[in-house]
């Protein structure tokens, strides 16, 4: 009965709904300013002035919001958060089910139910299931691919290498983490099939290209279309690289530094027991030089955050180092798959080796023990801050949630067909407040339309939002603001960019002059699309 990964994902399942329901109830669902961005893509897809592919935008991949907008079309789901706790948690069970897969294929159905309790159980891994983040959506997708990779290694079939390229599909729709896999899920599969006699490593090497190279060839395409650069996610003014620019982060460029704050991170997530067995499991795979069955995937998330670190792309600020900040620690969370698997595979080896042992229920009890210590450690994340996900977004959600709610507050008398002129990317959320539909904004993913209110406002929008810094501030029509409109709040919170709301001096809903296009397809030349970011902004927090 517990030897099945059905029971385990279930279980997971159920500890997921817990964490949504405390988190529902006390309105701790939107405290990551990304939440509340993820939802603001996927309402904003379903709903625009100019609906279409365009709205998907850039850099952020567009799966988790495809997966967000069925349920976000409903505006009280929408409002919550609860449209994207949905797909969350169902990705939770899903990944807890392959994992469980992946170790019992490995290392036997002992290592496999270890790893499945103390992935599926993890608090961080909960409460970022729990809410509309992508974490748990990409791992789903992420072992998804190793497992079918794992299952080929054992017998290698076409099917499988089919199956590999859509699980890889989804992981490069998802988190650019998924576009670093691909090379090395490749390689598995070729080593695998160059063993067996049955297939050619070509034949598995083209079915898995043609299906999860589709990804990364999609995205270049769809922002050379609709952004003018194929590269803009990589390089455009929302991308990680334009964010990080002249901003110096710890491991940028020293890797022992970004090795010791990573790693730092992966340990406040899974805590320190279980990193410890995950440690000595290592040591016992490396001894046994096994291959697991292609087990070695789940280690890919290290060299990749070690790259994105060194390279300058993700800061990741640990309380306990300076600058003794909360910032992407729930990257911690992408390694915990290999730290549950391998420290299954060390219980097992633990257990096998005191096989001789005469006490009866010995091996019971050591499994136990072992299960008693780790299991303290996640029980102990629930005192102080909370386990480390959930204490990063508390920290970081006043600010950001003030100046949200204060701009709600000033949107507040917005009338249904009255057009707002604003950057959506930062403050969604207040729409969100205000139930204001997004067809009735104005917003940078208009493209065309976004381009001609912003230089005759008046003739488009009775009410402007200006963020100070931001593209609406840069590039209005100021004399056309100061004739036409009157201010109506200036809104300020500390670390916060500042906020002018205004509101047009005669008739509201103006008759728009421009017929926006379905999809409109990017901006003209000469129209600008740049802007800065506030803390939830609509593009990733870096590398996502």
């Amino acid at each position: 009965m517990w030897r099945g990964p059905a029971v385990y994902a279930l279980l997971a399942l159920a500890a997921g709904l817990a964490a949504f329901l405390w988190a529902l109830l006390r309105h701790r669902l939107l405290l990551y300013g990304d939440a509340t961005a993820h939802l603001g893509i996927a309402r904003r897809m379903v709903d625009s002035a100019t609906p279409g592919l365009s709205q998907w935008g850039a850099p952020w991949l567009p799966l988790p919001h495809l997966l967000d907008a069925p349920l976000v079309i409903f505006t009280p789901l929408w409002r919550t958060g609860i449209a994207g706790s949905v797909p969350a948690l169902l990705a939770l069970a899903l990944g807890t089910w392959f994992l469980h897969r992946i170790v019992r294929r490995a290392w036997g159905a002992g290592a496999a139910a270890w790893a499945a309790l103390f992935y599926g159980l993890n608090p961080s891994l909960l409460y970022l299931a729990a809410v509309p983040m992508t974490e748990s959506v990409y791992l789903a997708a992420f072992l998804g691919l190793v497992d079918q990779c794992s299952e080929f290694a054992v017998q290698p079939r076409r099917g499988l290498a089919w199956r590999a390229g859509a699980w890889g599909l989804a992981a490069t729709l998802c988190r650019y983490d998924g576009w670093f896999v691909l090379p090395f899920a490749l390689l598995a599969l070729w080593l695998a099939a160059a063993r067996s006699r049955g297939m050619r490593p070509g034949a598995a090497a083209w079915r898995f290209c043609l299906l999860a190279g589709a990804g990364p060839v999609f995205w270049f395409g769809y922002n050379w279309y609709y952004l003018k650069d194929p590269l803009a996610f990589l390089r455009g003014p929302n991308s990680a690289q334009q964010i990080q620019a002249g901003q110096l982060y710890p491991g940028d460029h020293a890797l022992a530094t970004a090795a010791l704050y990573y790693l730092k991170t992966v340990v406040l997530t899974v805590g320190v027991p279980l990193a410890v067995m995950a440690l000595l499991g290592l040591w016992v795979w490396w001894r046994r030089r096994a291959p697991g069955a292609a087990a070695w995937l789940l280690l890919l998330p290290l060299p990749w955050y070690l790259w994105a670190m060194w390279s300058g792309n993700v800061p990741i600020f640990v309380p306990q180092y300076w600058p003794h900040g909360y910032y992407n620690l729930r990257y911690g969370v992408q390694l915990l798959p290999a730290v549950a698997a391998w420290s299954g595979l060390a219980v097992a080896a633990v257990v096998a080796g005191v096989r001789r042992v005469t006490l009866p229920h010995a091996r019971a009890g050591i499994t136990f023990g072992l299960a008693l210590l780790c299991g303290g450690a996640y029980l102990a994340m629930l005192g102080g801050d909370g386990p480390v996900a959930y204490a990063e977004a508390v920290h970081n959600a006043p600010d950001r949630l003030a100046m949200e709610h204060a701009l709600a507050a000033a949107l507040a008398p917005w009338r249904p067909g009255q057009r707002i002129l604003m950057y959506y990317g930062t403050y969604p959320g207040a729409l969100a407040d205000d139930g204001i539909p997004v067809h009735d904004v104005i917003q940078e993913s208009n493209y065309r339309l976004w381009a001609a209110a912003l230089a005759a406002p008046h003739a488009y929008a009775a009410w402007v939002v200006v963020e100070s810094p931001g593209p609406v501030a840069e590039h209005i029509n100021r004399a056309d603001l100061d004739r036409f409109y009157h201010r109506v709040e200036r809104l300020r919170v500390p670390h916060q960019p500042a906020i002018s709301v205004y509101r047009l001096n005669t008739a509201p809903n103006p008759p728009a002059t421009l017929a926006p296009a379905w999809g409109d397809r990017g901006p003209q030349a000469g129209a600008s699309v740049s802007g800065t970011r506030g803390a939830a902004a609509l593009g990733p927090a870096p590398i996502q």
